[in-house]
């Protein structure tokens, strides 16, 4: 279904794969692109399980929008009757990729289909926007994990 803001689609393959990384946890990261044609959001690439935060920023263009998911593990300290310790977590961040050499139109299109693409991904914990890879760190990602 398009969404009424932009006409923008999002293809079944974009909602499979968030899938896969939210209940299977069979990727760290899914990378989203709005095709050439300005009609639908589909895959760009996946990164697999024991790929890293640094995969999925160099998977990111200089020059072009994106929208991303990535699955973040961390841990908490966490103080429990049975002792102290640490505890695992994970956080699913929706990334909004729009650096400043990116044209207009393309900005456009992201920005005007980035809630509709977000109300299809259920499940996603923590949006970040960025517009220069500064705003796109593991201490970005750790300060909204605290």
């Amino acid at each position: 279904m398009a969404n009424a803001a932009s006409g923008v689609a999002v293809s079944e393959d974009c909602k499979a794969r968030f899938q896969e990384l939210r209940t299977g946890r069979a990727h760290r990261f899914v990378v989203f692109k709005v095709d050439d044609s300005l009609q639908q959001v589909v895959v760009d690439k996946v990164g697999p399980r024991d790929a890293g935060f640094d995969d999925l920023t160099a998977s990111l263009p200089a020059d072009g929008c994106r929208y991303a998911v990535y699955d973040h593990d961390f841990t908490v300290d966490d103080a429990t009757a049975a002792g102290a310790g640490e505890a695992p977590r994970s956080k699913i961040f929706f990334i909004s990729w729009s650096p400043a050499t990116a044209d207009v139109k393309s900005k456009m299109v992201y920005a005007s289909s980035n809630e509709g693409f977000k109300k299809e991904l259920d499940g996603v914990q923590i949006d970040i926007q960025a517009t220069e890879p500064s705003e796109l760190t593991l201490d970005v990602l750790k300060d909204h994990t605290t």
